[in-house]
């Protein structure tokens, strides 16, 4: 097989994982005000990640340098040893990204097999500017969080 013949089906795999990553989402609530075009753009710039047991996503008290899209399995939010809540498929985790030298305040890990999409911090900005519904959808999570820690 030539190169050419191997990176066109690359192509195509990779075509075809991200519209099966436009279509997850679109089952998800929290993503029903995105277009389609929205939707792709979000998961063109994600990189889709598996896990096949525990996984630390995020860490307490480093640097906020991407966020995720859980869209699949479930993970622990841990504030030192405390679990203080549990997440779920279609969940935005690590949205403090949005502030540039923020220190993360929780630990988020996955509790088994999970699949996430992994948004750099670059491509979360663009991304902000160019999908107004992820701006807005990221506004709606941060409020929800802090209501409930406040509770």
């Amino acid at each position: 097989m030539s190169e050419r013949q191997i990176a066109r089906e690359k192509a195509v795999a990779v075509s075809k994982e991200q519209q099966e990553d436009v279509e997850r989402l679109r089952e998800f609530e929290a993503f029903s005000k995105f277009s389609d075009n929205d939707l792709r753009r979000l998961v063109k710039a994600a990189h889709r990640t598996s896990t096949s047991g525990p996984w630390p996503l995020i860490r307490e008290q480093t640097v906020s340098d991407a966020c995720y899209i859980l869209l699949s399995g479930e993970a622990g939010v841990f504030v030192g040893q405390d679990r203080i809540a549990t997440v779920g498929p279609g969940e935005v985790i690590g949205e403090s990204a949005l502030k540039q030298g923020k220190l993360r305040g929780a630990t988020v890990t996955t509790t088994g097999r999970a699949e996430v999409l992994h948004i750099d911090r670059d491509d979360l900005h663009r991304l902000l500017d160019e999908v107004p519904a992820l701006r807005e959808l990221l506004e709606e999570t941060v409020a929800r969080r802090v209501q409930r820690a406040a509770e």
